[in-house]
């Protein structure tokens, strides 16, 4: 059976991708689960209306998103927490609160988007890798003790 996937489906499709399945597999799994619509008639038409607005709407997304890394270029934050005598944060840096933070100064960069592996855990200044996509820059995050 010829379907088209309204989600991803790991190992099977992925979202607005029309493939062939088992019929068993469509008719008692994907069906049922709304993961997707047969692509026959008006449904294989909508969907496809659907997938045109969201790749129109993934590009708008990645063209603002390449303007706010453009302002994190040379940029440098400076915050206080709190901190033991050693410099080491009561509380880690991780990727959420690094992104709030940089909402607060009027940048809009998602959590994902920030590549640091661990949060940050000590006081001092700190490079910030932001991906986005194929472009990568960095920002310099200096945390005081508060």
């Amino acid at each position: 059976m010829k379907v088209i996937f309204l989600k991803d489906v790991k190992g099977v499709g992925k979202r607005y991708e029309e493939k062939d399945v088992n019929d068993g597999y469509a008719a008692n799994f994907l069906l049922p689960q709304k993961l997707a619509v047969p692509a026959t008639g008006a449904a294989a038409g909508a969907i496809k209306n659907l997938r045109e607005s969201d790749s129109k709407h993934r590009e708008a997304e990645s063209r603002k998103l390449e303007t706010e890394v453009a302002k994190l270029a040379g940029l440098n934050v400076d915050i206080k927490e709190k901190a033991n005598d050693k410099g080491h944060l009561f509380a880690s840096l991780t990727r959420e609160k690094i992104s709030n933070i940089l909402k607060g100064k009027g940048i809009d960069i998602p959590a994902d988007c920030i590549a640091l592996e661990h949060g940050l855990k000590d006081t001092g200044s700190h490079l910030v890798p932001v991906k986005i996509g194929s472009k990568e820059t960095h920002f310099t995050l200096t945390v005081e003790a508060a």
